[in-house]
This record gives C-alpha cells, sequence and structure tokens, in this order.
C-alpha cells in the first residue's frame, strides 16, 4: 500500500489539526508514521502520550523526519508558518493544507521552488468520522498527490475532488454546515420544550430526527424534496409546519448564511 511507508508531518494539532491525527492513527497510518508540532506543547505532549506519535520541538525537526506535511493552521497563521516550512522544504516533500479561504496560489506564493501542495476543507464531523473532505490540486500537485491525500482523509470520512474554484462555497455550506445545524437542532429541541416536552427529551428527538433523515438521504441519493414529500400529507401537520418555515423565510435565511460564510473565506485569502 502506498501509505505502509510514507511519514506524515502535522504542524498545529489544536481543533481540526488534533481531530485528523486522532482519525488518521491506527486506521491509516501506524503512531510512528506521524509526526507533530505546535506552539501549545501541552498539547502535543497529551497528544503524543495518548498516541504514541512523535513530537517535533520546531518545524524544522518536523520536516526533517517527514515527507508530507499537513499544515492544520488557522488563516491567520499562514503568513507566519508557511515560510518557516518553505526554507526547510526538499524537492521531495509536498504540502496539504486545511487553512480556509487560503488558495494554493497563495500557498505557493511562499515558496521559492512551487511544492506540489494539495488543499482540502474538511469540517469538524472529523470527530465522529462523518466529515465530507473536499481536495482541490495546486499547480505542481498530480493525481499520485491527490489519491495520498484523500487516503488520508478518508480516515475522517468522505472525500470529494472538486476545482479550486469551488472551494470558498464549499467552505461556506459544509465547512461552516455543521454550525447550523448544530443551531437548527438546537432550535427543534427549544421548541419542543415550548410545546411541553422535557429537555434532554427534546434535544434527543430533535439529534435523532436530523440523524435519521440525513442518512435516508445519504443512502437513497434522493433529491431532498421527495423525503419532504413523502412526510407531508395533505391538510396534516407536516404540511402546516412546512408553511410556517416557508413564512418565516428558512431557506432565504439558510442561503444568505451560506453567501455571507463564501464571502468571508474569499475575504480571509485577500487578508494575506
Amino acid at each position: 500500500m502506498v501509505l505502509d511507508n510514507l511519514k506524515l508531518g502535522v504542524i498545529g494539532v489544536g481543533k481540526m489539526g488534533g481531530i485528523i491525527v486522532n482519525s488518521i492513527v491506527d486506521s491509516t497510518l501506524t503512531p510512528q508514521q506521524i509526526w507533530i508540532t505546535d506552539i501549545d506543547t501541552a498539547l502535543v505532549k497529551q497528544l503524543c502520550d495518548d498516541l504514541k506519535v512523535n513530537a517535533a520541538s520546531n518545524i524544522e525537526e518536523l520536516l526533517d523526519n517527514t515527507e508530507v506535511v499537513l499544515c492544520a493552521v488557522p488563516p491567520i497563521a499562514v503568513p507566519r508558518i508557511l515560510p518557516q516550512v518553505a526554507k526547510s522544504l526538499t524537492p521531495t516533500q509536498w504540502i496539504v493544507s486545511i487553512a480556509a479561504g487560503v488558495t494554493t496560489k497563495t500557498l505557493e506564493s511562499y515558496c521559492v521552488n512551487v511544492p506540489p501542495i494539495v488543499r482540502v476543507m474538511p469540517n469538524i464531523a472529523a470527530s465522529v468520522g462523518e466529515a465530507i473532505s473536499v481536495l482541490t490540486a495546486g499547480s505542481a500537485a498530480n493525481t499520485e498527490h491527490i489519491n495520498i491525500a484523500q487516503e488520508l482523509f478518508r480516515s475522517c470520512g468522505t472525500t470529494l475532488v472538486m476545482e479550486e474554484r469551488h472551494l470558498n462555497a464549499v467552505t461556506g455550506l459544509s465547512g461552516s454546515g455543521p454550525a447550523y445545524v448544530a443551531l437548527f437542532i438546537e432550535a427543534l429541541a427549544d421548541a419542543g420544550v415550548h410545546v411541553g416536552l422535557p429537555r434532554q427529551e427534546a434535544q434527543t428527538l430533535a439529534t435523532h430526527t436530523v440523524l435519521g433523515a440525513a442518512t435516508m438521504l445519504s443512502e437513497s441519493l434522493e433529491h431532498p424534496a421527495i423525503l419532504k414529500n413523502r412526510v407531508t400529507t395533505p391538510g396534516g401537520t407536516t404540511a402546516a409546519g412546512l408553511h410556517e418555515l416557508e413564512n418565516g423565510g428558512l431557506r432565504a435565511t439558510l442561503a444568505k448564511a451560506i453567501i455571507a460564510a463564501t464571502e468571508r473565506a474569499r475575504q480571509l485569502d485577500s487578508d494575506k
């Protein structure tokens, strides 16, 4: 297998970086194949104790021991981290970045000799192996780089390969999407409490209702309208509820949220 001898270095193991390392360890790579570093040394120590991965005291040490570098730093840290990576990168090493909104062109601009770069937009559902991660290739990356990156991110869930022009919209929809869904579930549960359900039972009902509907759509690949129409009977309870959601502008509000998040992703790259 192509990943049997791969050495992966991860820069930044807070939030998504830590989640990705947890997902990859043992399912795709052994702990001995993974090196990590972070400005938070306590976090590095904790992960090394828990997962038995290797700690690097700095980026240079990490690059000395790895061939693929996963930059799991926030967009604001890219101008500080990428020059350090570029300085020590060898011709056989390459980069995977999950920095939201930061294009491969921007990432490449930090390097004198442009390395293969794969940009990935995962989401926080990686923590339960249900992420959807979208990958795109930089100018020097080829099919092999994409395939290796896909194998790594399949540890976190499902992967898609798309043109980079779609990545900001992906960020607005699936990158930020778990927060929208959490808000929707919270609203369902609050409404359940309002109509007399106990709080914990209302949250359980709301969560499993969303989970069940999402699973049905994921497995059937049907248009959501088919499921919606299947549940809705003329003059029934669902029809009454849907009428209020449409009156309240649910569709338009969700669209505005995704448009706003997409625009913010574009701004993150221009901020560099």
